[in-house]
């Protein structure tokens, strides 16, 4: 059996959880193919139309698929659209977020793959059978569940022990931000300590922050690196605009997590349901940021119940779990 996972968007973040997926299934031996929507070249004016449905049920029938996931509410709406032609096709939905997804409620998939008992409550609050929900969490990367130990991955990255480390994830920042965060860290912290960066590898956001780090040994950026999991691992506390996938990969290792939300600018459901579950906290403005960033560093007991809360609340198996529903499923439909 072949699985397809339809992406909504190109973005690394929606990528990095299909690959999880096609990871897991390609442990299992089962062929797994992440797509883009834009890779099916179906114009979306012309949705619901009989031409659109054709092709898109044509496509998904040459890949001989068994099995589709979408990750998102436009590659459920693209697969309910053409659903009546899929005979024989498991079409799941992964709500890859910790919210409920608009509209979600007029889409009928198989099964939905949901990342909290809390989103599977919602999900059956708005009229969908329970027992088309599973929870499974958000499917993150293998490396991110490999732990070595805080000790192990600084000592990889050559990172001094006794080094206070900070990790500033810059998507979706604006430099002024950046800058402003690294100015107030600067201010407060009087131990020997390094503040992370990582950025893309092109664009003027990347030049412009080498310029800005030049010469300062506290700002390390980082250009391009297979071994992001381990600056995570490594971090004491790690600071970012609200994103449920990056926020699950931090969770998932372990480490203290801050939310900007800057003035409430950036306040999102993810970031709500990371406070209420105790998985993050959420900086208000910049002094306050860095303020309970640098809190992790100087109250163990208050970062250990963090990661406490963390282990609890998500699933690092999620991708496995997702695959054998699937197996399962399609093994019961074939015997029966």
């Amino acid at each position: 059996m072949k699985i397809v996972v339809v992406n909504d968007l190109k973005g690394k973040h929606i990528r990095s959880v299909s690959e999880a997926v096609a990871y897991a299934a390609f442990e299992k031996n089962i062929d797994c193919e992440p797509i883009d929507i834009s890779d099916l070249v179906i114009d979306p004016l012309k949705a619901g139309t009989p031409q659109y449905i054709r092709k898109t049920a044509e496509h998904l029938k040459k890949e001989n698929a068994g099995a589709v996931i979408c990750t998102g509410i436009w590659g459920m709406k693209l697969v309910n659209a053409v659903k009546k032609e899929l005979d024989g096709i498991i079409c799941c939905g992964l709500i890859s977020e910790y919210s409920y997804p608009m509209m979600t409620d007029r889409i009928n998939m198989d099964f939905y793959f949901a990342a909290h008992q809390d989103i599977k409550n919602m999900l059956v609050k708005k009229g969908i059978p329970e027992k088309k929900i599973y929870v499974t969490g958000i499917p993150v990367r293998k490396n991110y569940r490999e732990h070595l130990g805080k000790a192990a991955a600084r000592n990889y990255l050559v990172i001094p022990g006794n080094k206070r480390v900070y990790l500033l994830i810059s998507d979706g920042l604006e430099l002024e931000v950046i800058e402003e965060l690294c100015i107030e860290l600067d201010k407060t912290e009087k131990n020997d300590y390094v503040m992370y960066i990582p950025t893309e590898r092109n664009g003027a956001i990347r030049d412009e922050l080498i310029n800005y780090a030049e010469g300062n040994s506290h700002i390390q950026i980082i250009t391009y690196t297979k071994k992001l999991n381990l600056y995570v691992e490594s971090a004491d506390a790690l600071l970012l605009k609200p994103d449920a996938v990056i926020s699950t990969q931090a969770a998932v290792t372990g480490v203290p997590i801050v939310h900007l939300a800057l003035g409430n600018r950036c306040v999102t459901p993810d970031s709500d349901f990371f406070a209420s579950h105790e998985m993050a906290v959420v900086g208000n403005n910049i002094k306050d940021t860095i303020n309970k960033a640098r809190r992790f560093v100087e109250e163990k007991a208050v970062a250990a119940r963090m990661i406490q809360m963390q282990y609890r609340n998500v699933c690092s198996d999620a991708a496995d779990k997702i695959i054998d529903i699937i197996l399962n499923t399609k093994k019961q439909l074939v015997s029966g």
